[in-house]
């Protein structure tokens, strides 16, 4: 449990921080640093790798198409942050 409260919940609270504070450079920091906490998480054994749950950093990208909206810009690429999902590629797929 402490684990996933660690690699799972508390990484989008802290990037929630860093956006709130407007701090570009630390958010970018510390995205790239809490996706490989991601992958750590779901790559530590057989069984979580064939976990659904772990293929996005759902969180993580949430919190980076916020960053992209308050006009941060997000360099860190990783499989875990869909380049398409953060682009946009879906905005008006779907009535909403």
């Amino acid at each position: 449990m402490r684990s996933a409260v660690l690699n799972l919940m508390y990484p989008p609270m802290t990037l929630l921080t860093q956006l709130v504070r407007g701090d570009q450079d630390r958010f970018t920091t510390k995205l790239a640093k809490t996706v490989e906490w991601h992958k750590d998480f779901w790559t530590r054994d057989e069984e979580r790798e064939r976990d659904s749950d772990g293929i996005i950093a759902l969180g993580h990208l949430a919190l980076a198409c916020l960053a992209l909206d308050s006009g941060f810009s997000v360099e860190v690429e990783s499989e875990y942050l869909p380049k398409y999902l953060l682009d946009g590629g879906w905005v008006g797929e779907f009535p909403t």
